[in-house]
């Protein structure tokens, strides 16, 4: 009898203690609502300082802040936080890898979201980022560096060879088939999970496009890198597949007219087949001007863009990346930052 006793008790008061110890309002944790529920800006941390690079001068700091200052009060008079908390911080990245003409550095804004947990309302520990890249050396997703034939070991670069020499524009970025237009300064790129902003000088591009003729040279420059590196007893008809039709195939365009040669570079990578048997004689790249999920537009570096003479910290290309992982977060910041593209237009003309 005790020990039945001893049992009820334990679990009586198990039971008691739980449901004093349970957060109150369970049901009043609606995730719904706590999309809805103001947040707040949090005090900005101290700048970083990204990985591998060094620490800007007292000048490249100076002009660093006095951008970030501009962006940030830009964000917290438009920018009202709804379902999280936010603080913004300034990173600078001034690493070989960046633009040549100018320093990069980056503009964050973290998101800290409002969560359902156990039944009581919390902030989440990972925050959902957008930002804003001054002077990246691409526009994020695409590189505008060249890729040189071979790498800092004299050996053939693995990079060139999977890209056809090049970086390119996918379809992604030449949206409804067209090259991007920057007479207004700025093009937008979105896709299912992303969506940024270039903001660039009107009429500019900060990086160039490439011609037929350029094109197929660096192909011939770049098979003929590639024969030389194979070792003994490959069969003939392997070494003619892989090098020596393209190779010729490439060398016959090259005598087209002018103005053939002139024109952009779209291009595509497709199997060449005998007319008559449909068989399989060598892949190369051919051209196009279709600007669809299979094809891609080459580009350069264009150091004409840049304005030299500005100090290193000027901002002369920005890319704006609005954090979309919650739908309601990137719709918040997205609106902002359509609604103001004139202002970041005007910080690279006002320099």
């Amino acid at each position: 009898m005790k020990t039945a006793t001893l049992l009820f008790l334990l679990v009586f008061g198990g039971i008691t203690a739980a449901a004093q110890n349970q957060p109150a309002g369970q049901a009043d944790c609606d995730k719904e609502e706590l999309k809805s529920q103001p947040g707040k800006w949090l005090p900005q941390p101290g700048d970083e300082v990204h990985t591998n690079t060094r620490r800007p001068t007292a000048e490249e700091a100076g002009g660093a802040k006095k951008i970030f200052n501009q962006v940030g009060k830009l964000f917290q008079e438009k920018y009202k936080p709804v379902g999280v908390d936010v603080y913004n911080y300034l990173t600078y990245d001034i690493s070989p890898i960046g633009s040549a003409y100018g320093n990069s550095y980056i503009y964050t804004i973290s998101n800290f979201r409002f969560l359902c947990i156990n039944g009581k309302r919390s902030r989440n520990s990972e925050g959902v980022s957008s930002s804003v890249y001054i002077n990246p050396g691409g526009a994020l997703t695409v590189n505008f560096s060249e890729i040189p034939i071979y790498d800092y070991r004299g050996e053939v670069n693995s990079e060139a060879t999977n890209r056809g020499g090049f970086h390119s524009l996918s379809s992604k970025e030449c949206k409804g088939g067209k090259l991007p237009d920057l007479s207004n300064g700025y093009h937008i790129v979105e896709g299912a999970q992303d969506y940024y902003v270039w903001i660039t000088y009107e009429g500019k591009l900060p990086f160039r496009y490439v011609s037929r003729k350029e094109f197929l040279e660096k192909q011939v420059v770049l098979l003929e890198a590639q024969r030389k590196e194979r070792k003994p007893g490959d069969s003939k008809d392997f070494l003619s597949m892989f090098f020596e039709k393209p190779l010729e195939a490439y060398r016959q365009d090259l005598k087209k007219d002018s103005a053939w040669l002139n024109e952009t570079a779209v291009i595509n990578h497709g199997s060449i087949t005998d007319p008559a048997t449909k068989k399989h004689l060598y892949s190369r790249y051919t051209f196009t001007k279709a600007i669809d999920g299979s094809t891609s537009v080459p580009i350069m570096p264009n150091p004409a863009y840049y304005n030299r003479s500005l100090p290193k910290w000027a901002p002369q290309f920005m890319v704006i990346n609005v954090g979309r992982t919650d739908g309601f977060i990137g719709q918040n910041i997205r609106k902002v930052v359509d609604e103001n593209i004139s202002f970041f237009t005007s910080i690279l003309a006002n320099q």
